[in-house]
């Protein structure tokens, strides 16, 4: 995986050289080493995504540092509006904009 741009978006399958299902990739990896890969469709994004927005209010992260490490998770402004609510992925746009984070 070495090889591959670290900013290219991962697919789950693909028709003819585009990919059908954006997958997310895992930051943690198993215990064994392997990499996780899931697809959007394998869970509730919207409770995923909730559960991540309450664990950095309950930590006292700051806007920046939750929204880089949710960007290097891969829920980018994009995924949140998709899946969450189109309020919360403007104001993550406004902050990944601001501070660069991408």
């Amino acid at each position: 995986m070495e090889q591959y741009d670290p900013e290219a978006r991962v697919y789950s399958d693909c028709w003819m050289g585009k990919g059908k299902d954006e997958i997310l990739c895992s930051i943690a990896y198993a215990d064994n080493g392997d990499v996780i890969l899931e697809n959007a469709q394998q869970f509730d994004m919207k409770e995923e995504i909730d559960a991540m927005l309450d664990y950095y209010n309950d930590n006292y992260y700051d806007e920046v540092d939750a929204y880089q490490e949710m960007y290097d998770k891969g829920y980018t402004p994009d995924v949140l509006e998709k899946y969450y609510n189109k309020d919360a992925a403007e104001h993550m746009r406004w902050y990944c904009e601001h501070y660069n984070i991408n």
